[in-house]
């Protein structure tokens, strides 16, 4: 598989080929499909992300077709382990059972959640949904960044990686 690289204002974003690999492998091809999901780690540099590894799903996730709940516990240790090897937690990914995936209002909050929720340096949080297209009409990638001049609890969607209100995070 291809890499696939994004761009977000002065951020680019690179997807590895085995981090890619792995979510894609997940996609909810059949009728009675399940939605799956993980993180996403990356290495860091000024104005680059490359997403070097993908988890998940695990054993205690909750799963159905229309809804992903991951094991938070088990999201902490795989966040330690990475974190050891060098790479950062950059984000969450999970499926959606649409061709071409779009988020629901619950992929909306629970991505404002995590932003809010995690404790990091970062200028925000990606999320990914992979749809059953192929790559990259079947990869919708956001970024939500913090506001932390005018509300630290903010959260900013900066673009995505579709043809959607902020066409900034298009592949390139």
């Amino acid at each position: 598989m291809e890499e696939l690289t994004y761009r977000f204002g002065g951020l680019k974003v690179e997807f590895a080929d085995d981090a890619l690999t792995t979510m894609v492998s997940f996609r909810q091809s059949g009728f009675f499909s399940r939605e799956a999901g993980g993180q996403m780690f990356a290495r860091l540099s000024q104005g680059h992300w490359k997403i070097e590894a993908a988890t998940g799903p695990r054993r205690n996730d909750r799963r159905g077709r229309f809804h992903f709940w991951p094991d938070r516990m088990a999201e902490q240790e795989e966040i330690n382990l990475f974190y050891k090897q060098g790479l950062e937690f950059v984000g969450d990914w999970h499926t959606h059972p649409e061709d071409v995936p779009r988020p629901s209002r619950s992929d909306i909050k629970s991505v404002e959640n995590v932003v809010r929720e995690s404790v990091h340096q970062l200028p925000g949080i990606l999320m990914c949904i992979v749809g059953k297209k192929d790559p990259p009409q079947g990869i919708w990638l956001s970024f939500h960044a913090y506001n932390r001049k005018s509300d630290p609890h903010a959260v900013l969607p900066i673009g995505n990686a579709c043809n959607a209100v902020h066409p900034i995070g298009e592949p390139i």
